[in-house]
């Protein structure tokens, strides 16, 4: 719990971060006469190498991002806020021999006098040439089931991804993963050892499989993608990289039409230790407002999201650790949650502010302390290079 003033302090540090942007898109509405944009100096200034001639490296960068933010939950069962660094991460991204990238990141953190706070990705990429598919091997995030799950941090039009997805999908995996295009048709598949430490790990624990296919089809928009996701996870004891689910399915299609884009997924885990099920719906519409809220590219974005799930068993679904969980550790059957947000692209996905409230109810069909009602605010800034 946080006293009105430690919170003060928190609104006072997003309010300055929001100063300091918007002076900053003023500057570059008076640059747009010089032949380039003061962000496109910016997000150049990491690429310390480039050539695609050279055939031993083409390029050499600095890679990282930071997610800051102040979450205020208001609930039944209590109050909490506070500012939380969500994401501090740096590395290298790099290009050899034409048909490999090599990239490296690690979680960063400050007070004790070491930066490095466990890898976070760390993997080789092979892409031959004039073939529309890669292996990559190695850590890697997992981005691979579901929609919310496919999408990486650093694009999500939430600010948060959804509960049953935080649930039963897995963050870092150690293995190799292939993904590929043919047609309308795009496939991928995978392999991954049950656990990971801070860096790397072996497969005594076992391992987990992913497979999945996509086809390009608009249905009601003027273009789209439909997509089934399968990851299977083989033992019921040991291993920390993957949550406790055997089997997880997920049905997704993204639409795009003018403004409008709609993602849509239909996701079913059947968990290790029973024959019990969770599932879950989600509707993610976004709709550009405005091509330019200060007249130099810098749109804003109303981001929507509803989410539905449910367990056929007592307790098998677990509020949100990170917000929700701050005021009540609650468990129980039934979840529902509605987000809305608005979005300010400085810089694209580079850099933008992001504004957005959620209100979520838990049903608790056992009685046992898991209900739970009530909103939670957040205030972002989303940084990328």
């Amino acid at each position: 719990m946080h006293t009105s003033a430690q919170s003060s302090r928190w609104c006072l540090r997003f309010f300055i971060t929001l100063t300091a942007s918007f002076s900053l898109n003023g500057w570059c509405q008076q640059d747009t006469d010089q032949e380039t944009d003061i962000y496109d100096r910016i997000w150049a200034a990491p690429v310390l190498y480039e050539n695609a001639d050279n055939p031993t490296i083409q390029s050499f960068s600095l890679i990282g991002r930071y997610h800051g933010q102040f979450w205020s939950v208001h609930a039944d069962q209590g109050n909490a806020s506070d500012w939380e660094n969500r994401r501090r991460i740096v590395g290298f991204s790099s290009r050899w021999f034409k048909n490999f990238k090599l990239q490296a990141q690690m979680h960063v953190k400050t007070g004790d006098g070491s930066l490095y706070d466990g890898l976070y990705e760390a993997y080789i990429e092979w892409s031959p040439p004039d073939k529309d598919f890669s292996l990559s091997v190695g850590r890697l995030d997992y981005l691979f089931t579901g929609f919310e799950r496919s999408k990486s941090s650093k694009k999500i039009s939430a600010i948060e991804r959804g509960l049953l997805v935080n649930q039963i999908m897995p963050a870092e995996v150690i293995g190799a993963h292939l993904e590929g295009q043919k047609d309308r048709f795009s496939y991928h598949a995978g392999l991954f050892s049950r656990s990971i430490e801070e860096e790397f790990d072996d497969f005594d624990t076992g391992a987990a499989a992913v497979i999945g296919v996509g086809y390009d089809t608009k249905l009601f928009y003027k273009e789209g993608g439909l997509h089934l996701d399968y990851l299977y996870n083989s033992r019921d004891t040991e291993g920390n990289a993957f949550r406790p689910y055997r089997h997880v399915v997920s049905l997704w299609h993204t639409g795009k039409r003018g403004r409008l884009e709609m993602g849509m997924d239909l996701t079913v885990a059947r968990p290790l230790e029973t024959d019990g099920q969770v599932w879950g719906l989600t509707l993610e519409p976004t709709w550009m407002m405005l091509d330019e809220l200060f007249g130099n590219n810098d749109p804003l974005q109303l981001a929507l999201r509803y989410q539905y799930a449910s367990s056929n068993e007592d307790n098998g679904l677990h509020l949100q650790r990170r917000y929700e969980e701050k005021v009540t550790e609650g468990e129980g059957d039934n979840y529902q949650a509605f987000y809305a947000g608005l979005n300010y692209f400085l810089y694209g996905h580079k850099l933008k502010l992001m504004l957005g409230g959620e209100y979520a109810r838990m049903d608790d069909a056992a009685d046992d302390g898991g209900e739970y009602r009530g909103w939670t605010w957040f205030a972002a800034v989303r940084l990328y290079f």
